[in-house]
């Protein structure tokens, strides 16, 4: 063997050598970590412990206050390590304090992260409904549906300013005066609930819509809408702007499009202020209804057109399978009305939060008085 042979040899084993000895501080390194693991904090499989308090189902009554009753987490040694829960809440459906003020479905998610386990407890929160006491004073108190149209930008008001268009100053100071009173905001659903007599409603409750869904509402209405966090729904006229609606506010969560009429909001009657809804056939009113139905993808609510009607209009609405209607009559909603044809408060331009609180609160008609004050 020559020096060469050698020197290449005694290389190789110092390679050799220094490979062996990382794998035996990598498989030493490991070892260790897997004795640590399951010395110190119970082994990787030994998880922890989440509880609920309370039930697994929370529910709130509208606009109650949410509050959660929590969790608890214990390690294997039954060490509290509660502090390391993450909550998870959809808050959509609560004002900054906490009070419930429109309808809510959904899950509280606790999630612990610990020693590498990841693990999850769900509990269910449901909107719950008080069932209506005809001895209390309340009862009956009936639930104000705001009728709103167009809204304007005040440094910039149109040219055939009229009552039926109010700024958005006004409309934003309408708003926060129902933030401020903690007022409750129901689904269709539920309004048509306590018109049945199946739930109370808190006497605060209002239900807010815009008629026609303009060009003026979709442009300065719903960004005031978004910025107050309430929801509000407009009567579509469908064939007039419907595609254009959905196409750019379809996913809007401020705001629901309820019909209008697909295309009935047009002259052509004889009746009140001359629509031709009251002059067609059922058939040819239930056809009219569903395709707007179709458009919208919702058959919740709907307005009549100029507020006209007759029996056979009101019949028509009730095979298309709406759940309530709305004339441009004035009052407020109560139990046992026809869901048909149920009254609105108009609220027009020029309109203050202490005139709207008032309207709203005895859904009388203002006196030609009180208009001028």
């Amino acid at each position: 063997m020559n020096h060469i042979e050698k020197r290449f040899r005694r290389k190789n084993s110092l390679i050799l050598l220094i490979i062996i000895i990382m794998i035996l501080l990598l498989l030493g390194g490991v070892l260790l970590i897997r004795y640590q693991a399951h010395h110190q904090i119970g082994g990787l499989s030994r998880k922890p412990v989440i509880s609920l308090k309370g039930d697994t189902t929370l529910r709130l009554y509208p606009g109650e206050k949410f509050s959660d009753p929590g969790v608890t987490a214990k390690d294997y040694r039954k060490k509290d390590i509660s502090s390391h829960i993450q909550t998870d809440l959809d808050q959509s459906s609560f004002r900054k304090d906490g009070t419930l003020w429109k309808s809510y479905s959904g899950t509280i998610t606790y999630t612990l992260k610990d020693y590498g386990n990841r693990m999850k407890k769900t509990r269910k929160v449901r909107t719950a409904y008080r069932k209506p006491d005809q001895s209390s004073p309340s009862y009956g108190h009936g639930i104000a549906v705001c009728m709103f149209h167009n809204i304007y930008d005040a440094n910039n008001p149109p040219e055939d300013l009229n009552p039926n268009y109010m700024s958005t100053e006004e409309l934003s100071a309408i708003l926060q005066y129902l933030i401020d009173a903690d007022y409750y905001f129901p689904s269709w659903q539920e309004l048509r609930d306590y018109i049945d007599g199946k739930i109370d409603l808190p006497v605060k409750s209002v239900v807010l819509t815009f008629d026609d869904c303009t060009k003026d509402f979709q442009k300065y209405g719903i960004p005031v809408l978004e910025k107050y966090d309430i929801t509000a729904t407009s009567f579509v006229i469908c064939a007039k702007n419907g595609k254009d609606v959905l196409q750019k506010y379809g996913d809007a969560k401020h705001i629901n499009f309820q019909s209008h009429s697909y295309n009935m909001h047009r002259p052509g009657g004889t009746i009140g202020h001359g629509g031709v809804f009251t002059a067609l056939s059922q058939e040819e009113d239930v056809a009219d209804l569903k395709k707007s139905i179709d458009m919208l993808g919702s058959g919740e609510a709907f307005a009549y057109p100029f507020g006209d009607y007759t029996d056979t209009c009101e019949a028509a609405v009730k095979e298309a399978g709406f759940l309530c209607a709305f004339t441009t009559e004035y009052g407020k909603v109560h139990p046992g009305d026809d869901p048909y044809l149920l009254p609105r408060i108009r609220v027009n331009g020029g309109c203050t939060p202490e005139e709207f609180a008032r309207d709203i609160s005895d859904g009388q008609e203002p006196t030609e008085q009180q208009t001028e004050q």
